[in-house]
């Protein structure tokens, strides 16, 4: 039989081939008859495939090992998937080894493509996969294909060490790649996204179920997929993102996690419509969730936890919704930016450690809508610089300020909401417009309970308890059945300032109202009562239903002096009593007396 021809491309460097191994199965003469029929198609795959040092091409029926561009060798298997230990078998040490052992281990020393038609199975017999990292991209190793088929079923993959060669798992337009209870390891190069450590691409599908990618470089991405599964899978250690879905269509998640990640957690975009439940992100450098452009997007009982940048971060959402979302120990929990956003939180459950923002809605958005949730132990609870904003029912806990409304924030609605703050429970600088308050309850401030200098601004009930200033007012505001209690002062009115009040209650220790200079305040229906009930030199204008005066004279108390000083007095009679009464005697005959 004839030796086999090598075939070359015109730009391959020259190189002696491969003497094939006699006791392999080789056909003579396919190259040459490739070559005269314009080229060899093997050869044609390794030029547009970066020109790897080795390539392993699997077709239907036949496998090409081919080196700088020739064609050293070419076997022909069996019907059915190709599997390692096999090629390991049957291409020689160069390519791919086994090692036996306690710990078997399959080393690959090749990339390899899965042609149209070819299929590849890994299962835990073939023991762990070693991928070979090359100190160039060229020697490197990876594993990738389109309209074939890569099956990891119990499969261990790594790759041996770090450096530009580094391999990748990819599979492209009409593939299928399916990884299941498997872990990837050490995965993903610069360069190429395609390239960046476990890939479906554009028009390939697949799952990827109880699986783990760990240290790669992106854990997973979804990059124009179809109806890929990702059930209980974990990327943990990625060196850039965790997990990255853009422009997939149709996939399904369930208990998807990224860890410890170097950059976001999960980064979603590129698809209108798509639904999110249970992902979970914790200790990534970044963001835990991040989002692109996008409509439609529901996040349904997200957690993250510990990212560095932030919790969700949702950038130019369109009609999108976030239910239950659980961060703690994060900068800024949740945090909606970006043109065109109108996002919906609902039932929030936010933690933080003292400082950063639990929900920042950012200038330039649509609008957003905060119902129900607590958020509890930031810098501010909420902060608003964006239009169209309403915040419902949510409970703010043991924040340095509740509510901070700045920029040209406007239209905002606050209703029926529940503050516990340190320093400021309400704040709106003068630059916002529509600000309204709704049953809002202000409590546990040790400055300010309600700041505002916002023109416009509207109180309807609600109520303000303790500060030292329980509402401070430098704009034009109407205050509706507002109560105010345990205060030092009342209410502030700064010069300029024109209030108009209907219902209002004011119970303070010292002053009432306090109206500046230039400051002037109408009162229908109201009433004021404190040490000093009206001071300043402002106007005050009160109508004959008003009623000012002292606060209530603290009887129980004057009754609990009055019983200890009784209670005092008779203890004293009584001891001055038993001074004057003789100690009793003793009889004679009693000698022990101590």
């Amino acid at each position: 039989m004839a030796p086999t021809l090598p075939t070359r491309v015109p730009a391959a460097p020259t190189r002696a081939p491969e003497v094939p191994d006699p006791g392999r199965v080789t056909k003579p003469g396919r190259e040459e008859a490739g070559a005269r029929a314009g080229g060899d198609p093997d050869v044609a795959a390794w030029a547009r495939n970066g020109r790897p040092e080795r390539l392993i091409v699997l077709r239907p029926g036949t496998v090409a090992l081919v080196r700088r561009g020739v064609v050293v060798r070419r076997l022909y298997p069996g019907p059915g998937a190709v599997t390692p230990g096999w090629l390991s078998a049957n291409a020689g040490a160069g390519w791919i080894t086994y090692e036996p052992g306690r710990h078997p281990t399959m080393r690959v020393r090749a990339a390899i493509l899965l042609a149209p038609g070819s299929a590849l199975q890994i299962r835990p017999a073939d023991g762990t996969v070693l991928f070979t990292t090359g100190r160039t991209a060229a020697s490197g190793t990876w594993l990738k294909g389109s309209r074939a088929v890569l099956d990891l079923t119990g499969a261990t993959l790594r790759s041996t060490g770090p450096g530009p060669g580094r391999p990748y798992l990819a599979m492209g337009a009409g593939g299928r790649m399916d990884i299941v209870r498997s872990t990837v390891t050490g995965f993903g190069r610069a360069g190429p996204a395609v390239q960046s450590g476990v890939t479906w691409a554009r028009g390939s599908t697949g799952s990827a179920v109880r699986s783990a990618f760990r240290g790669n470089r992106t854990g997973l991405r979804l990059g124009g997929s179809r109806g890929v599964r990702l059930d209980r899978v974990t990327a943990t250690g990625s060196a850039e993102d965790g997990v990255v879905l853009n422009g997939d269509r149709g996939t399904t998640v369930r208990a998807l996690s990224a860890v410890a990640g170097g950059r976001h957690g999960v980064v979603v975009g590129g698809t209108d419509g798509r639904v999110l439940t249970g992902v979970v992100t914790r200790a990534n450098g970044g963001t835990g969730i991040k989002t692109t452009p996008q409509r439609g997007l529901v996040l349904s009982a997200p957690v993250a936890y510990g990212d560095g940048s932030g919790g969700i971060r949702l950038m130019s959402c369109a009609s999108c919704t976030v239910r239950s979302p659980l961060v703690g120990s994060t900068p800024a929990a949740i945090a909606v930016l970006g043109a065109g956003s109108r996002v919906t939180v609902s039932e929030p459950d936010l933690a933080g450690d003292g400082s950063g923002t639990g929900i920042s809605l950012a200038a330039g958005i649509g609008g957003a809508t905060v119902r129900g949730g607590r958020a509890a132990g930031f810098a501010r609870a909420v902060e608003v610089a964006g239009a169209h904003v309403v915040v419902d029912g949510t409970a703010l806990d043991d924040c340095a300020t509740g509510v901070a409304v700045r920029g040209r924030a406007g239209p905002v609605a606050l209703r029926d909401l529940d503050v516990r703050a340190h320093r400021f429970g309400i704040t709106a600088s003068g630059t916002t417009r529509g600000v309204s308050l709704t049953g809002v309850r202000i409590g546990g401030t040790s400055t300010k309970g309600l700041s505002s200098a916002s023109p416009g601004l509207r109180v309807d009930g609600g109520s303000v308890t303790g500060a030292q200033t329980a509402v401070d007012l430098r704009g034009s505001a109407r205050l509706d059945r507002l109560v105010v209690s345990e205060a030092r002062r009342g209410v502030h009115l700064a010069p300029g300032a024109r209030v108009t009040a209907v219902g209002l209650d004011v119970l303070a220790r010292r002053k009432g109202v306090d109206a500046e200079a230039g400051a002037r305040l109408e009162l229908t229906d109201s009433r004021v009562r404190a040490a000093v009930a009206l001071s300043g030199d402002g106007s005050v204008r009160l109508d004959d239903a008003t009623e000012i005066s002292l606060p209530p004279f603290p009887w129980l108390g004057l009754a609990a002096l009055v019983a200890l000083g009784l209670a005092v007095l008779l203890q004293t009679v009584h001891q001055v009593r038993h001074r004057r009464t003789a100690p009793p005697r003793v009889a004679g005959h009693v000698r022990n007396t101590a």
